[in-house]
């Protein structure tokens, strides 16, 4: 009858990423090494994860003070580096940022990854209490056939007062009923009545938001990378200043992510080197007995169901019942209405004797087990992978960052202002021809080129402001000295030529 338990089951097998994790020494704040079996209600396990949340925040707070004096130290010096395009620095820079932005894209792929397994969970939470929730209502429509079977075995009891023989026989029968129901009501093993379908939803809840964050700050990180690309694609000493000041926020990010991911991995990896163990401490007996967890966590192939008994004591009491019902109804040919009473009645019984078939398949362990097991993998497989990515891009982004600060401070010192041209309108036609070459230019020494310079008398030197367009104050004066400098040049050959 419960041959099905003997079937092979798919063992949960603890990752090498959980036992790394777990390998991590546990250190409590008085520097004590304390035992790593998971136990997040003792107050030195939670310090031990408090621990190594605070070596990257620690590294965090050593590089801030490194940044503290090297930001010092270059606001005190004199600034008098050379001015040259720093294509070497500008490189580096380029390449440490295509890297952290790789970094970002393993962060992206942990983080769906551990999304994953997060709803791997989530489903196999779900299937459980499907299964769960399967055993609770095959039982209480069991139950309500043989309740319902109650009111006609009184009235049968009634029709037979004057057949004592039958009327033992339906006492009997009551009996058998009576003490079956009281059986299948200790089947259903979730006393306390554990909802793991509100497991699930609030699981996916939390989760949609942490994905969601994790999202966010990635993003911010590719931006700030991509900042960096542009600013030494340019040489651009703002964007640079600007990558910087990100840079700076987000290392508060990366290092405050790695601390999280950190004591997370420690703490998951403790928990899935033993999650049996874990779960065996916690629920309690007055929840779910012992017997019965063990069974379906292990599930051993020559295990013993613990509801076997139950369920073949409440066979022979169906059978029992039937038999009784057929010797009343022997007693009472001449009563036809306790023959149509007896039909009822053995159809009830009938309809629980079959629902016992399905009931055996709903209690044994496979289904289960292989729930559980589901769900064990989602944690310690998938998120764990998921965490651990995570936690390297952060860590990795983080260094990344730190170095492409430093070079980027040195980069915009070295890194010349950018000229500044004034638009002017080239339909002006007081400016220069356009084909005067900067020869020509040089060259222009005349009196045209002194008047537009100083102005024709000393009152034209002060500066004047003007429209674009409107030709100079000393134009007139230098296109009338311009005409008697050429008759000059005419009459005197030792006079160079000059040409506007």
């Amino acid at each position: 009858m419960f041959e099905a338990a003997n079937m092979v089951t798919r063992n949960y097998t603890v990752s090498t990423l959980a036992k790394w994790f777990n390998s991590f020494p546990h250190y409590n704040l008085q520097f004590l090494r304390i035992n790593n079996t998971f136990s997040p209600e003792d107050s030195d396990y939670q310090e031990s994860l408090g621990f190594w949340a605070a070596v990257p925040a620690a590294w965090l707070t050593v590089t801030l003070f490194f940044f503290l004096v090297f930001f010092c130290a270059r606001c005190c010096s004199n600034g008098t580096a050379r001015k040259h395009p720093a294509y070497c620095l500008r490189w580096t820079i380029g390449i440490l940022s295509l890297i952290a932005l790789t970094g970002v894209a393993i962060g992206l792929y942990g983080n769906v990854e551990a999304d994953g397994g997060v709803h791997d969970f989530a489903a196999a939470a779900e299937k459980a209490n499907k299964t769960i929730m399967g055993v609770e209502t095959q039982v209480n429509d069991m139950n309500r056939d043989l309740t319902g079977a109650m009111t006609p075995l009184v009235r049968l009891k009634d029709l037979v007062t004057n057949i004592p023989i039958a009327g033992k026989a339906i006492n009997d029968t009551i009996i058998e009923v009576e003490n079956l129901i009281k059986e299948l009501g200790t089947i259903p093993f979730d006393k306390e009545g554990v909802n793991l379908q509100l497991v699930a939803d609030d699981t996916r809840f939390y989760e949609y938001y942490r994905f969601l964050g994790t999202i966010l700050l990635l993003v911010f990180e590719l931006v700030v990378g991509l900042v960096a690309l542009c600013g030494v694609g340019r040489g651009s000493r703002c964007l640079l200043i600007f990558m910087t000041c990100l840079a700076f926020l987000c290392l508060f990010v990366c290092f405050g992510g790695g601390a999280l991911y950190l004591a997370a991995g420690v703490g998951a990896g403790d928990f899935c080197v033993s999650p049996s163990t874990y779960i065996k401490d916690q629920v309690k007996d007055d929840v779910i007995p012992k017997a019965v967890l063990e069974y379906y966590i292990n599930c051993y192939p020559a295990a013993v169901n613990p509801f076997s008994q139950t369920i073949s004591q409440g066979r022979r009491r169906i059978i029992q019942a039937n038999d009784l019902l057929r010797e009343v109804e022997g007693l009472t040919t001449n009563l036809p209405v306790a023959k149509e009473i007896i039909t009822e009645i053995g159809g009830q019984l009938n309809a629980t004797e079959t629902s016992f078939d399905d009931l055996v398949v709903l209690v044994q362990c496979p289904t289960l087990h292989e729930e559980y097991v589901d769900a064990l993998n989602a944690v310690c497989y998938d998120a764990l992978e998921g965490m651990a990515y995570m936690l390297v891009s952060s860590l990795a982004v983080g260094l990344l960052f730190t170095v492409s600060m430093v070079l980027a401070s040195l980069a915009w010192q070295r890194l010349g202002r950018r000229k500044q041209y004034i638009e002017i309108d080239e339909e002006d036609p007081f400016l220069p021809p356009s084909g005067m070459t900067p020869a020509m230019g040089r060259t222009s020494q005349g009196p045209l080129d002194h008047y537009l310079r100083y102005g024709g008398d000393r009152s034209e030197r002060q500066p004047l402001l003007r429209d674009n367009r409107t030709p100079p104050p000393s134009y007139t004066y230098a296109v009338r000295d311009r005409g008697a400098g050429v008759q000059g040049s005419q009459q005197d050959p030792t006079v160079e030529k000059r040409h506007w």
